[in-house]
C-alpha cells in the first residue's frame, strides 16, 4: 500500500469521528472534534492525490495547491465548515486545532487529531453553527458558545509537536505548490503519483535549502559558480536570497526530455520523481537543474551543466541531498514512504520494480 499504508488507490482515511455531543441536565453539547485512529467516516475524510483522482481536481489551483511551509491548511467553508487538507506523504501525531472568534479573550480546542494521515482532507461541521456548545480553553476552562449563525470571524492557529511537522514547517521557502495540466511538445499530463512525489520533493528542497549546512556549502562555493561561460561569478548572497523569493513552483511532466523549467514551470520526467531517494538510484541533477532555471539561469556558466568550469550549482546540490536521505534527515528520505514505484498507474512500465 502506498503513502505509508494508504496511497495509491480510492481509499477513505481510517479514523473514528467522535464528535463530543455530551448533553447533561440539558446543557449544550460539547464542542470539540475529536479524531481517533479506529473505522472508516467516509462522508468527513477522503485522501487527496489518489489514482482515481480527476484531472478536473487535480489541476485546480484552488483544490490542490498549498505553500510549501503551510502543507496543512485549515479554513472555513460554507460558513459552516471546517476543511483541514494535509499535503504530506508521512502522517503526523497529536494535531490540535484552536480558534478564536472576535471578542473571545481565549481560544478554544476546535479539533484534535490523534493521528492525521497522509494527504488527508477532512470537512468537519463547527459544532456552535447549528447549537450551542461548550469548549475548553488553552487554559483548560470549560466555556460556553452560544449558537453563532455568523463565523467569518473565526481565527484558527496550528499546534502540533511531532518533530516532522515542525521539520517541513520551519523552512524558509514560501512556494506555492501545484501541478499544471501542460500540454504539448514534450509534455504529456502529470499522474497523481507524480504529484505525491512532487508534494516529497518539495518538502525536501524547502528543507534543504533552509539549512545551515546548505548556506555554508553555497557560500563556501563563493568564486566558483559561473553565471556565463566568460567566468562571471554569481553573487553567492543574491542567489540564497534569489531561492527564499522564489514565489510558486508548478510540477508537471515531460517527456522526450529529462525536464523543462523556467519562472515556475518545474517539468521532470517520470524517472525523476522517482529516482531521488537515497535507497533508490539518487539521482537528482536533472531536479536541481530545473530549479536553476527557475531561479533565472540559462545553460552558459555551470549552474545548469558544468561546460567545463568545473562542478557547479548540480553537484553542490545533489550532493547535499544524498547526503542528507542517507542520513535520514530529509523529511521524506526514502522511498517506502510513498512507493511509488510499485502503482501500476505509471506511463513507463519499467520503472515498476
Amino acid at each position: 500500500m502506498w503513502v505509508e499504508q494508504c496511497v495509491g488507490k480510492s481509499l477513505l482515511c481510517v479514523v473514528c469521528i467522535v464528535l463530543s455531543f455530551v448533553v447533561c441536565d440539558g446543557k449544550p453539547a460539547e464542542g470539540e472534534i475529536r479524531i481517533n485512529f479506529g473505522s472508516s467516516y467516509a462522508e468527513t475524510c477522503r485522501l487527496m492525490l489518489q489514482d482515481n483522482e480527476s484531472s478536473k481536481i487535480l489541476f485546480d489551483a484552488e483544490e490542490r495547491s498549498f505553500y510549501v511551509n503551510e502543507p496543512l491548511q485549515v479554513r472555513l467553508v460554507r460558513k459552516r465548515h471546517l476543511l483541514v487538507r494535509f499535503f504530506s506523504p508521512r502522517p503526523v501525531n497529536n494535531v490540535v486545532i484552536w480558534g478564536r472568534w472576535k471578542g473571545m479573550p481565549e481560544q478554544v480546542k476546535l479539533a484534535e487529531f490523534e493521528v492525521l494521515p497522509a494527504f488527508a482532507e477532512y470537512l468537519l461541521p463547527v459544532p456552535c453553527i447549528r447549537k450551542d456548545a461548550y469548549f475548553l480553553t488553552r487554559s483548560g476552562r470549560r466555556v460556553f458558545v452560544p449558537e453563532r449563525r455568523q463565523v467569518e470571524d473565526l481565527e484558527t492557529e496550528i499546534e502540533c509537536a511531532d518533530p516532522y511537522f515542525r521539520k517541513i514547517t520551519s523552512t524558509k521557502c514560501h512556494w506555492r505548490i501545484s501541478f499544471g495540466a501542460y500540454q504539448g511538445k514534450n509534455w504529456t499530463p502529470l499522474l497523481p503519483a507524480h504529484a505525491r512525489e512532487a508534494v516529497a520533493i518539495a518538502l525536501n528542497l524547502a528543507y534543504l535549502f533552509s539549512t545551515e549546512e546548505f548556506k555554508r556549502e553555497l557560500f563556501a562555493a563563493e568564486g566558483r559558480l559561473y553565471a556565463d561561460n566568460c567566468r562571471t561569478q554569481v553573487d553567492v548572497e543574491k542567489l540564497y536570497e534569489r531561492i527564499f523569493e522564489l514565489p510558486a513552483l508548478v510540477y508537471g511532466h515531460v517527456t522526450g526530455v529529462n525536464g523543462l523549467g523556467g519562472g515556475s514551470v518545474f517539468g521532470l520526467a517520470e524517472w525523476c520523481y522517482l529516482e531521488h531517494y537515497a535507497d533508490d538510484n539518487c539521482v537528482t541533477r536533472t531536479i536541481f537543474h530545473e530549479f536553476a532555471h527557475c531561479l533565472g539561469y540559462n545553460h552558459a556558466g555551470n549552474m545548469t551543466y558544468e561546460n567545463g568550469l568545473g562542478k557547479g550549482w548540480v553537484a553542490l546540490c545533489s550532493g547535499l541531498y544524498t547526503r542528507m536521505s542517507i542520513d535520514e534527515e530529509l523529511p521524506v528520505y526514502s522511498r517506502r514512504f510513498l512507493s511509488t514505484r510499485g502503482c501500476p498507474y505509471l506511463y513507463n512500465v519499467s520503472a515498476s520494480l
